[in-house]
């Protein structure tokens, strides 16, 4: 086995050394993820200011199309067919819309009427209006009722093909007056008006770029990005309207790729995601002097330790043997042995405390065998002056066969009752069933009726789900005994009925104790149910206080008895207590 001091070494390497290394490659982690993270969340707000220069952008654009849609030339053309409108209108609005939308940079401005009549600014070839008509793009303009389509280079390069990759607005141009459609405007727009923004994020080498939710690359200043797939491993994780960020390898290369859902919709109405992509070279230099900081910190830390085990190691370890030897002896019975003195402050308190504790015990093993004498003592005369129940029970049975013998019908019946009364009383331990406590009150009832002539009556009602639950026993009786003796007067005795019922409400067992007797004053309910009855008040209080205070010690200060009562009007007391393991 090994040494006790070889022991604590052992204890030192892995309680203290490993948790410093653990520690050491723990604080790396989080710093290279709080560094990601960081680098992300900058990243974020980048796209996020890049997705409102987007929409600025696309706003202009559909601000200048409300404007075309919206003139009279153009309503009057598409209307009347009047050629000369058109013209007109392009040659007076070219200078406004060049200095209000310049930066646009509309290539092409295309107008379809509903006879298929087709007018456009440059020399390309155009779709017909029936290829419009027949594309997915048309009814997707139709949804949008006036409102502008976009269709980003990767969706509309089948329907209006282009040397270069172009932006495509498309929408439907109603009369301002009746609201039917007259014809239909197409607007290509070059590339610029993204290059622009996506050309002015700053933040090292990144590759930005606009993906819709199926991963397919719909914008990027690399056009030979465009209509490609996301060549990622974890791009379903970027299929969210989340934003986030995660590490993956794209082009062969470690890279951090933030994502955000941006606000922008193309004709699929489907969500775009704005995509920034950073080599983790250009971040790694950060984490490799993370890296550095943290061995530093680690070996000083160690060092550190190293110094604490040969200052204070050797002198910890002499005072646990010293005190393990002592706590053996004491183990043994040797209650004289005591620890010695040490020169540090806190082994020194140590000592002390195992001293004092050492000659308590020894009080307490004196106190102790006093008490068990004092205890087997008591018992002792308990069981002297204990009654045999059984002597009683055969007397009883005695009584009642001579009163059965010689008629008394009703002293065997009290005989009977008295003794399923003693059962419940004498037997057992301090719960009952419900069941048993409300056949001991109903013995009780019957005794007390033959006594008082029959002159009251009582009514059991009790639900059967109650039945078998435990309760604490001879909590009834003394309740009906104060109704007996308390509610009702001489004179009116035959107008006396007690009812008892009971019920499960709120996963709490409740007895309810009722009489139609004179009832209680405002002033001695309110003593009642604040449990401050003098001692010196006779019986009024004496029972029910002793109920409540067993059923509170037993099961808790929430459960216990609630009276309720109006004078000349009767008396109900509520018994409360806990059931299904409450």
């Amino acid at each position: 086995m090994l040494r006790f001091q070889h022991k604590m070494i052992t204890a030192f390497v892995l309680f203290v050394l490993l948790p410093i290394i653990i520690l050491g490659i723990i604080s790396y982690a989080i710093s290279s993820a709080t560094l990601q993270q960081n680098i992300s969340n900058q990243t974020v707000q980048t796209l996020s200011a890049v997705d409102r220069n987007l929409l600025a952008a696309v706003s202009e654009v559909d601000s200048f199309s409300d404007y075309v849609i919206s003139s009279s030339e153009i309503q009057s053309y598409l209307s009347t067919n009047d050629t000369t409108s058109i013209y007109e209108f392009y040659n007076k609005q070219q200078a406004i819309a060049g200095t209000m939308y310049g930066n646009s940079q509309i290539d092409d401005f295309i107008l379809y009427r509903q006879d298929g009549n087709v007018t456009h600014i440059t020399h390309a070839d155009v779709p017909t209006l029936e290829t419009l008509k027949s594309s997915w793009v048309f009814d997707q303009v139709i949804k949008q009722k006036g409102s502008p389509l976009w269709l980003t280079p990767y969706e509309n390069k089948n329907l209006f093909p282009q040397e270069e990759y172009m932006l495509t607005q498309v929408r439907v141009i109603k009369d301002i007056n009746t609201l039917n459609d007259l014809g239909y405007l197409v607007l290509n727009i070059k590339l610029n008006l993204f290059d622009t923004i996506f050309e002015d994020i700053y933040g090292g080498p990144s590759y930005e770029m606009i993906l819709n939710n199926e991963g397919k690359i719909l914008y990027s200043l690399n056009r030979d990005l465009i209509g490609q797939d996301l060549d990622i491993s974890q791009i379903s994780e970027m299929k969210t309207n989340e934003m986030g960020y995660l590490i993956d390898k794209w082009n062969n290369e470690k890279s951090l790729i933030t994502y955000m859902p941006s606000s922008f919709k193309t004709g699929t109405n489907s969500s775009l995601i704005l995509v920034s992509i950073k080599p983790w070279k250009t971040i790694g230099n950060d984490i490799v002097q993370i890296r550095n900081t943290t061995l530093v910190i680690v070996a000083f830390t160690i060092l550190v330790a190293g110094f604490f085990n040969v200052l204070y190691l050797k002198r910890i370890s002499l005072f646990i043997q010293e005190l393990l030897k002592r706590m053996k002896q004491v183990e043994e019975g040797r209650l004289n042995k005591r620890m010695g003195t040490f020169k540090l402050k806190e082994l020194r308190n140590i000592s002390i405390g195992f001293n004092n504790m050492v000659k308590r015990i020894q009080q307490l093993l004196v106190d102790v065998e006093n008490e068990q004498e004092r205890k087997r003592e008591a018992q002792f005369m308990v069981l002297q002056q204990q009654i045999n129940p059984h002597f009683l029970y055969n007397t009883l049975e005695s009584i009642n066969a001579l009163a059965a013998m010689n008629g008394q019908k009703q002293i065997s019946k009290m005989t009977i009752n008295l003794g399923k009364l003693l059962r419940i009383s004498i037997n057992g331990g301090y719960e009952v069933t419900v069941k048993d406590e409300i056949r001991h009150v109903i013995s009780y009832l019957e005794i007390q009726k033959i006594r008082y002539d029959n002159s009251f009556s009582y009514g059991i009602e009790v639900e059967d789900d109650l039945n078998h639950y435990s309760v604490l026993k001879l909590i009834l009786q003394p309740l009906v005994e104060n109704s007996l003796h308390h509610a009702f007067s001489q004179q009116d005795q035959h107008k006396g009925f007690i009812k008892i019922r009971g019920a499960i409400r709120n996963r709490k067992g409740e007895l309810w104790v009722e009489d139609n007797g004179k009832g209680i004053d405002k002033n001695r309910l309110m003593q009642l149910n604040s449990l401050k009855v003098e001692k010196n008040n006779q019986r009024l209080g004496h029972g029910i206080r002793n109920v409540d205070e067993r059923l509170r010690l037993f099961y808790g200060e929430k459960y216990g008895l609630i009276i309720c009562s109006t004078e000349n009007a009767g008396t109900i007391i509520k018994i409360s207590f806990p059931v299904k393991g409450d």
